[in-house]
């Protein structure tokens, strides 16, 4: 299924969240106390269970793989006239094992490939900021990793980046093996800094880059599509949304509306809500073309994309080509004269 409207709009302002999260890292605290986290207990590989009095930060106990139940404490608030600072605060000691792994594959990892394949340093990444935010969320006991999913995530990375012909200017695609590995262990109700610390069909209410919320159902009116994520945005959990929707039906012009239903008149695959599109100006449940069969509104199966109408399957590296869109990275080398053929390649650095 095709990434949802939430989705593109997190990619849009990932860099924006980041740099508010790494500026407001670097303010002071007015309370040496505000936001930190209790040392984890050895052995622990995620976190377990939540209790009822959900949201905060507290040492689980040892041999855990998932969390456990969270303290009473809850998020650090911003209050009038604090120096504002980021949502997941300072983290002590050093990142759990399991979030530096995930995020490490997540940014590290692409930045080490694409610097081998161009040439010269990594440059900047947002691992260890990843890491941090993730493992104040794994200590509150608020999210949970699985062992197992983070090494299929890692895997599914390590493949995705083999050889050069995915380097490109933009960000190394996610697999989907990576999409929906961060879960949420917190109720309705209780305080959270991100909706991926909600337990599944629960969204963090007014959270933000800064601010705390509150975990809530899907609202059926209401304003929506106005903060990001902040531990969505660096672990670059795109598709959150499908678990963690903000409203009932789904979100249009920055307010809750109702799905359209099957048959309808329809402009957009939103409003036809999650596991619909809109074919013809209809809402419709067709499944998702493969590759050489014709684009249903624009869209293909995963693994293809729509090209002239048509679904098709990324190109190689070498494979003639006229536009970025058909190839796996880009379409280089163009002839000399302004000709418009070229051949499929890695692109390191926007022309």
């Amino acid at each position: 299924m095709p990434v949802q409207t939430d989705g593109h709009r997190l990619q849009r302002l990932c860099a924006a969240a980041l740099i508010v999260h790494l500026c407001a890292a670097c303010a002071r605290r007015t309370s040496p106390e505000a936001g930190a986290t209790a040392a984890p207990s050895p052995g622990v590989d995620a976190a377990a269970a939540p209790s009822p009095e959900a949201g905060a930060i507290a040492a689980p106990s040892p041999g855990a793989d998932a969390t456990a139940a969270p303290s009473p404490a809850g998020p650090a608030e911003n209050l009038p006239g604090d120096e504002i600072t980021p949502v997941y605060g300072k983290a002590e000691g050093a990142p759990e094992p399991l979030a530096a792994r995930l995020c490490d594959a997540l940014h590290a990892l692409p930045a080490r490939r694409k610097a081998a394949c161009c040439g010269g340093a990594a440059g900047f990444q947002a691992a260890a900021e990843c890491a941090r935010a993730l493992s104040v969320a794994v200590r509150a006991r608020a999210v949970t990793l699985s062992t197992d999913e983070v090494g299929r995530c890692v895997d599914a990375m390590e493949r995705s980046l083999d050889g050069c012909d995915w380097v490109s200017p933009l960000a190394a695609p996610v697999p989907p093996a990576c999409e929906g590995i961060v879960r949420g262990a917190l109720d309705e109700g209780a305080r959270c800094r991100s909706s991926l610390e909600c337990a599944g069909g629960l969204r963090c209410e007014g959270a933000g880059p800064t601010d705390a919320g509150t975990c809530r159902a899907p609202r059926a009116a209401g304003p929506c599509g106005l903060s990001v994520d902040a531990l969505a945005a660096v672990t670059r959990q795109t598709r959150y949304a499908e678990a963690h929707p903000e409203c009932r039906g789904h979100c249009a012009g920055r307010a809750c509306a109702d799905d359209v239903p099957l048959g309808g008149r329809c402009d957009a695959h939103a409003a036809c809500g999650r596991g619909r599109r809109c074919v013809d100006a209809r809402c419709s449940e067709a499944a998702l073309p493969p590759a050489g069969a014709a684009c249903l509104g624009g869209l293909c199966a995963a693994g293809a994309r729509c090209v002239d109408g048509r679904c098709a399957a990324p190109k190689a590296e070498g494979e003639a080509c006229t536009r970025d869109g058909e190839c796996r990275a880009a379409c280089v080398r163009r002839a000399r004269g302004g000709a418009a053929r070229g051949v499929c390649g890695m692109r390191c650095a926007a022309p």
